[in-house]
């Protein structure tokens, strides 16, 4: 059990995981991975996940490889776990050895307006609501085994519409702007949530429970979903074989070679 991270932590890393440190696929990599956060570990680096990814699908990941994250971020930011002690807080919610804090409402309290959305003439048979599409449709659009697609579908606080229609992406958008919700658009899909990975990765900054010195923060991301990883990081890290525009322009990256 992690009682007081700062004492013996030498860096934290944020990272979202999939195509960061785990293909999205999840084959043939996981003992790499395992090994991996084993070394580091031992070195006193710790990674937390600020993922899109389900408590359930979390649960599972953390089962394959035998390791248990001090903290993470459920669905782009909607609900941070922490093992107790890692982080300063006190709160009254916890699921085994894990306290919790909920940033988002349950996406439940939306469903006229997902489904407003999924019967829309520009999204109808355009786009497949992740929640309530088959999975087998789901593992054929994006290329992940059906199992994985399973875990997936248990959101909690958010929803995933996938698609790569413009009208349909472009028609969430504009009917989310006037509510309380959120969108964050990927290359495939749109993801509708009350808040982002900027605001999950300052919770958890404002969090961690620091003594004594300073801690290192590095952060991994892929796309500009991850802009709320890297923007909070002292090294922030972009790994990604995409060479598209939002690189060039994002105000935090330092040039090749200059120390943070």
């Amino acid at each position: 059990m992690l009682t007081d991270f700062r004492l013996s932590g030498k860096a934290v890393i944020f990272t979202d995981v999939d195509d960061t440190m785990l293909p999205i696929t999840q084959e043939s990599s996981v003992e790499e991975l395992r090994s991996f956060l084993s070394e580091l570990r031992l070195l006193g680096v710790e990674v937390v996940p600020v993922t899109f990814k389900t408590f359930i699908e979390v649960e599972e990941l953390m089962s394959k490889l035998n390791h248990n994250f001090p903290a993470y971020v459920i669905e782009g930011g909607c609900a941070i776990y922490a093992l107790r002690g890692f982080l300063r807080w006190g709160t009254k919610q916890a699921i085994g050895n894990y306290e919790f804090l909920e940033l988002c409402n349950p996406i439940s309290i939306y469903e006229d307006l997902l489904t407003y959305i999924e019967g829309s003439p520009d999204c109808l048979g355009k786009a497949l609501r992740l929640s309530k599409a088959e999975p087998e449709n789901v593992s054929r659009a994006l290329g992940i085994p059906t199992e994985l697609i399973k875990l997936s579908q248990a959101r909690l606080y958010s929803e995933v519409f996938i698609t790569q229609h413009n009208p349909c992406r472009n028609f969430i958008s504009s009917v989310i702007r006037n509510t309380s919700l959120k969108t964050i658009q990927t290359r495939r899909a749109v993801h509708i949530l009350e808040v982002d990975k900027d605001r999950a990765t300052r919770e958890l900054l404002k969090q961690i429970n620091v003594v004594g010195r300073e801690t290192l923060v590095i952060g991994l991301g892929d796309n500009p979903a991850d802009e709320g990883i890297l923007r909070n990081s002292d090294v922030p890290v972009i790994i990604s074989e995409n060479r598209v525009e939002w690189f060039k322009k994002a105000y935090y990256l330092r040039s090749p070679g200059k120390p943070p």
